[in-house]
């Protein structure tokens, strides 16, 4: 169903869907009149939805340029406490719509594009730390390198 070119998400007949940035997040771009009025809620594709879990996309941001609104939650919500949704003449993809009481809201602005970019420089420092400790936990396992007794190695 999916094709990427880096992080870019679309569908196999070229329509544009989102993004998925370097901290595990979906980025989706709607207008104010996709929103869900009987459901009070946002939909999302539901074979889209099952692609994002299985590689490990973890939150979901969907950006309301009209609204200059960011609504972001974790998509296990989708999963957990979605609703399915068909639309009644089949014309449409089935989707999971998502009440707005599970998103947390942002104002669309330049500090938000800015608070995003240290999330992510914060998130890759992290990843760097945990890698150093695991690098040192196994040094630590396998002893210093010229211990080849310890490794089971006798020359």
């Amino acid at each position: 169903m999916l094709i990427g070119s880096g992080k870019i998400v679309r569908f196999l007949n070229g329509k544009k869907l989102g993004v998925i940035r370097s901290d595990k997040t979906f980025l989706t771009f709607r207008k104010k009149e996709h929103f869900f009025k009987i459901y009070n809620g946002w939909g999302i594709n539901k074979v889209l939805l099952k692609e994002l879990e299985d590689i490990g996309v973890e939150y979901i941001e969907i950006i309301v340029r009209d609204e200059k609104t960011v609504y972001r939650t974790k998509l296990i919500n989708f999963i957990l406490n979605g609703i399915e949704y068909q639309n009644p003449k089949n014309e449409k993809d089935e989707q999971i719509i998502l009440a707005k009481d599970y998103f947390e809201t942002f104002p669309l602005d330049k500090n938000y594009a800015r608070k995003v970019r240290e999330e992510i420089k914060k998130k890759k420092e992290e990843r760097k730390e945990m890698l150093k400790k695991k690098e040192v936990n196994l040094l630590n396992w396998f002893g210093e390198k010229n211990d080849r007794k310890n490794w089971g190695i006798v020359k």
